[in-house]
C-alpha cells in the first residue's frame, strides 16, 4: 500500500500527457468502480484508523474517521448507489480524498489496480445517470470488465455538502458586472453547469458554457481574442481536459493574455502546482461562489 500512497503525487503528472489515472476498486458488492487518482490523498487500511459511529441523517455517511490527526467523513458508496451497506469493518480500505477543501473517505472493499486511460477512452454517461461521470473498460483477471467512474459532485450535493442554491448565489453576488467581454466556460458535469448558469446570470456578465474543452477551444478560435474577458475551465473532462485547455491558451501568443481560472473539486496542492506551472491566473473550488465572484470581478473589471 505504501508504494501506491507514495506515488500519488507523481501520478498526477499523467494529466499533462492527456491521460487520466484511475484508482480502480471493488465496492462491497463486487461492482467495479474508479476515482481519478488526482483526487486521492492516500489509501488507508480501514482497521488502522479510529472510527466514531456518529449520529447522522443518512446511511451514506458511515461515521467519522481520524486520519493523520484530522476528522474525515466516511462515505459508504454502496449506500449512495442504492445497494445494501456492509458493516464498516467489512470494507478493507478507505480512499482518502479532498474535494473543495473538505476531507472525505470512501469505504471500498478492495483495490484492483491503477490504470491509465486517455480521455478518448472514457465514455461520458452523465445524461443517463447523474451518479456516473464516465464508464470505461479495465482488465481484471485478464478479462475486459466495465468500470464506472462515479460522480463526486453529485454525491456531495446528495449529502448536502454544496452551497449552490439560488439563495447562496444571491448572497455572494451582491452587484452586477458591467463588461462587454464574454466569459467562456467548460464544464462536463450537469450539476456544476447548472450552478455556473445561475451564477453568471446573477452577475449580469456575458457568458457561454460548453460541455467539454474541445468545444471551448473551437469557440475561442472563432472570437476576437480581445473580446474574451476570462476562461473558466474544469479539469476532469472527456476528450480535451482542463490541463489541455489551459496549456493551449497559455502557450499561444494570440490568447496568452486571456485570464484562465480553474474551477475544480480537485483542490490538492499537487493539482494546483501543475496548473501554476502552466501559468493560470486563479483556482477556485467548485461551488465556492464567493471566490468565483471575486475572481470574475477582478478579471472582467480590471
Amino acid at each position: 500500500m505504501s508504494g501506491i500512497s507514495g506515488s500519488v503525487e507523481q501520478m498526477t503528472q499523467a494529466h499533462l500527457r492527456n491521460v487520466q489515472q484511475l484508482a480502480v476498486f471493488y465496492t462491497g458488492h463486487k461492482n467495479i468502480y474508479a476515482i481519478n487518482i488526482a483526487k486521492v490523498k492516500a489509501f488507508i487500511i480501514t482497521e488502522e484508523v479510529a472510527i466514531n459511529d456518529t449520529p447522522r441523517d443518512t446511511n451514506v455517511i458511515a461515521g467519522i474517521a481520524t486520519i493523520r490527526g484530522e476528522p474525515v467523513t466516511l462515505i459508504n458508496l454502496d449506500a449512495w448507489l442504492g445497494l445494501p451497506a456492509l458493516e464498516v469493518k467489512d470494507y478493507k480500505l478507505i480512499i482518502f480524498c479532498e474535494f473543495n477543501h473538505k476531507k472525505i473517505g470512501f469505504l471500498v472493499k478492495d483495490m484492483i489496480d491503477i490504470v491509465e486511460k486517455t480521455t478518448q477512452e472514457l465514455r461520458h454517461t452523465e445524461e443517463t445517470n447523474s451518479k456516473i461521470t464516465y464508464t470505461t473498460y479495465v482488465k481484471v483477471n485478464n478479462k475486459d470488465e466495465l468500470c464506472t467512474v462515479f460522480n463526486a459532485e453529485q454525491l456531495l450535493r446528495d449529502i448536502h455538502w454544496t452551497n449552490d442554491g439560488e439563495d447562496e448565489v444571491r448572497k455572494y453576488v451582491d452587484e452586477k458586472i458591467e463588461s462587454n467581454k464574454v466569459i467562456l466556460a467548460a464544464e462536463d458535469s450537469g450539476v456544476a453547469r447548472e450552478v455556473l448558469n445561475k451564477f453568471f446570470k446573477q452577475t449580469g456578465a456575458r457568458f457561454e458554457i460548453y460541455s467539454n474543452g474541445a468545444l471551448l477551444i473551437k469557440r475561442l478560435e472563432e472570437l476576437n481574442p480581445n473580446d474574451i474577458g476570462m476562461v473558466l475551465t474544469d479539469i476532469e473532462m472527456p476528450g480535451t481536459d482542463g490541463y489541455q485547455v489551459a496549456s493551449y491558451i497559455k502557450s499561444n501568443k494570440k490568447f496568452e493574455h486571456i485570464p484562465v481560472i480553474i474551477n475544480s473539486s480537485m483542490t490538492t496542492d499537487a493539482v494546483k502546482g501543475k496548473m501554476n506551472k502552466i501559468g493560470v491566473e486563479g483556482f477556485v473550488g467548485k461551488t465556492d461562489i464567493s471566490t468565483l465572484f471575486e475572481l470574475t470581478k477582478r478579471h472582467l473589471l480590471h
